[in-house]
């Protein structure tokens, strides 16, 4: 996933070269052991309930539902401090950029985040365990990539492959721009000596996950256009919502092959259609061939 910064949020951690062209009722609750004896014997409850909820709010243990930390938002989550992550990120930059030609954006600095909240964020309600990358200054080239798991875990290269293909354009937001990323993460963990984890067995087999769909689809593409198929994040468009979200134009790139392989096209973007359409939301667009709607 890719996510454009809002001016409110954006350890800057490799830096490359400019290139010049649950509810608060609940965490309040009373310790079983906790009681206060009143005059006459009895326990005042709504006392209890007031002088047990101060002791908690003194000592920080309330959770602030619906708030954040003051700041930048990417400082709420745990800094990446890898060499190896940093040198991935950027030898895979390299590779996508061979493959599918300059970012929209320059790329000059990227910053990395294990997607847990930070010590000082620890009683915020935020999102954990995501991947996600994020362009956090368009005009410096600063970006911010996500991962939902730890360096050591099995598939932590190929979510950090997946995320440096939405490098390119971290605005395209639909199926056709995650397969390619999956794609292209499974391509580059292969270049770079890297383990691809459990990915291959689930893409490969599932019938149901929009990830793995969209994976053998863009596959497909590249096994029968592999000139072509390099393209496709050219044809950006504008995907009708607020924001500066874009989603690939399909039928302006098979408008680009040869009359007598565009039928071969649509067929490969047809056999996926149905489950990808499925999952075409605020988060993910999927345009499909206009010979298929």
């Amino acid at each position: 996933r890719s996510r454009k910064s809002s001016a409110s949020r954006p350890r800057s951690m490799s830096i490359r070269p400019k290139r010049s062209n649950t509810a608060a009722a609940e965490e309040s609750r009373v310790h079983p052991t906790c009681s206060i004896v009143c005059p006459g014997g009895r326990i005042h409850r709504p006392l209890l309930f007031l002088l047990c909820l101060l002791a908690l709010l003194s000592a920080g243990c309330v959770r602030l539902i619906g708030s954040r930390p003051d700041g930048p938002w990417y400082e709420s989550y745990q800094p990446i401090n890898d060499k190896a992550s940093a040198a991935f990120v950027f030898q895979a930059l390299d590779e996508a950029v061979g493959m599918f030609g300059e970012p929209v954006i320059p790329v000059n600095q990227v910053i990395l985040r294990r997607s847990r909240k930070s010590e000082a964020a620890r009683f915020y309600s935020l999102a954990e365990d995501f991947s996600l990358t994020e362009c956090l200054d368009e005009e410096n080239g600063i970006f911010v990539i996500y991962i939902g798991v730890d360096p050591d875990h099995e598939n932590y290269y190929a979510l950090l492959g997946h995320e440096c293909a939405h490098l390119l354009n971290p605005f395209i937001t639909d199926w056709y721009m995650e397969g390619l990323a999956t794609l292209f993460s499974e391509w580059v963990c292969e270049e770079l000596g890297k383990d691809w984890g459990s990915w291959a067995q689930r893409f490969e087999r599932s019938q149901r996950d929009p990830y793995a769909v969209s994976y053998r689809m863009m596959q497909q593409l590249h096994a029968a256009f592999p000139a072509a198929y390099y393209r496709i994040p050219r044809f950006a468009v504008v995907n009708g919502r607020n924001g500066p979200w874009r989603q690939v134009d399909i039928d302006a790139w098979i408008g680009t092959l040869a009359t007598t392989e565009q039928a071969a096209a649509r067929e490969i973007i047809g056999s996926s259609a149905s489950v990808l359409r499925k999952h075409t939301n605020r988060q993910y667009g999927f345009a499909v061939p206009k010979d298929l709607k």
